[in-house]
This record gives C-alpha cells, structure tokens and sequence, in this order.
C-alpha cells in the first residue's frame, strides 16, 4: 500500500511585493510539521513538489529535519492556478488576493465563471487543472511502486496547494464542484491530507490535519493564506 501525504503550502507573503515568499509564519509552520513527522517516526520514501516558491520552499523546510531525506522532484502538474490570471478573466472586477474582505461567495461566483467558461489560450479550462493534481499523484504512485516492486509499504510527500488538494480529494471522494470549493477555501497552510492507495482502490484515511501546530499555545501558526 501506498500512503500519499498531500501537504498544502506554509502560509504565502500575502499583501507584499512577492505573495510566492513564505512569511515567517509559514516557515515555522513547515519546520514544525518535519519535527513532528521525525518525532513520530514517520519515514518518506519519496517527496515532489510543484514548481512555485512557496511550495519548493515548505518541502525544504519540511524535509530538513530528515538525515535520509529524499530529494524533491519538480512536477508542473502540482502547481495552483495563476490565480491573477483568473481574476483578471474571470472576475469582473473583483481581485481574490484583497485579503479579509474578500469573501466565499465572491471566490466562487470566480470559479464558477471560470468552470463554465469555453477554453481561453491565456489559461487552462477549469476541467484540465482539477484533472492534472489527479492525474500527476497516480504516475508517481505507480512510477514507485515499478521502481520498489518488493516494497510493502511506501509514503510519498506531495507538496502542493489548496486547489490541487482540493481537486484531488474530489476525484477519491467523486464529490461535486461546490464541495471541492469548500474544501478549497478551508484547506489550512501547512496541513496534511493522507490519501492511501492499496489493493482495494483509494481513500482518504485524513484531511487538512495540523497536529504539529494544534500543539502549540500559539494559535497565529494556524492560517489559511
């Protein structure tokens, strides 16, 4: 069987010059969750990434606290969506990165638009980005399980964002569009989603845990930015 740990990003420098940057808090977020999974003897046998800083930048961090840390394969398939573009297609004026006064409604009034929106040579459709998390977590599984054929058991940390996590968990649990957006905009930084695939298909064992922060009497290290 196999164990996909999908871990959404630490929290992003929203409201600065550079939103990709890790904030401080998200740097310790990322630094906690590899203390906690070393603490609880939790081994990676393989890890990839998406392509943004935010998301190279938690693996990093995450995977620092490891002596025999794998390295990090680089996949374009667990990007997010350029959000800036989407707004600019799709927003009618509206901006998503506004911060608190940006609200749920608002964010999926965007993506509805953009769902049901005909294909546009600026981005990819809406169908095209919730199949490629799907599709990318399915050839690392087997790509692992070809080259460890005599493996039992493998775990693969898949650093990536709230969409494609999202998008994923909509695949394993067949739910439809407006669960996968409140599963979207509830997906906290730093956490973790456990997908297990083994002989009798795939689950969801966890989704969006942050024991590593709850931990804490700190409650900030808790974010979804």
């Amino acid at each position: 069987m196999t164990h996909v740990y999908l871990i959404r990003h630490g929290q992003a420098s929203a409201g600065t010059d550079n939103y990709d940057r890790l904030s401080e808090i998200g740097k310790e977020q990322a630094l906690r969750l590899g203390k906690f999974w070393k603490l609880s003897g939790i081994k990676i046998d393989a890890a990839y990434s998406g392509g943004l800083e935010r998301q190279q930048h938690t693996a990093e961090l995450t995977l620092e606290s490891f002596e025999n840390r794998p390295t990090v394969q680089t996949l374009d398939a667990l990007n997010e969506y350029d959000h800036a573009t989407i707004d600019k297609l799709y927003g009618n004026g509206v901006q998503s990165d506004v911060g608190k006064d940006f609200t749920f409604d608002q964010y999926v009034e965007i993506m509805e638009r953009w769902r049901d929106a005909p294909a546009h040579p600026d981005t990819m459709s809406w169908q095209d980005f919730s199949n490629q998390g799907w599709n990318a977590i399915n050839e690392c599984v087997a790509e692992h399980r070809s080259a460890h054929p005599d493996k039992a058991q493998a775990n693969l940390a898949v650093f990536t964002s709230g969409g494609v996590i999202s998008t994923i968990l909509s695949h394993v649990m067949q739910s439809n569009f407006d669960v996968t957006m409140h599963a979207l905009w509830q997906t906290r930084n730093a956490s973790v989603t456990n997908i297990l695939f083994n002989r009798h298909g795939v689950c969801v064992v966890d989704y969006n845990t942050v024991p590593h922060l709850q931990g804490s009497a700190d409650s900030t290290l808790i974010t979804q930015i």
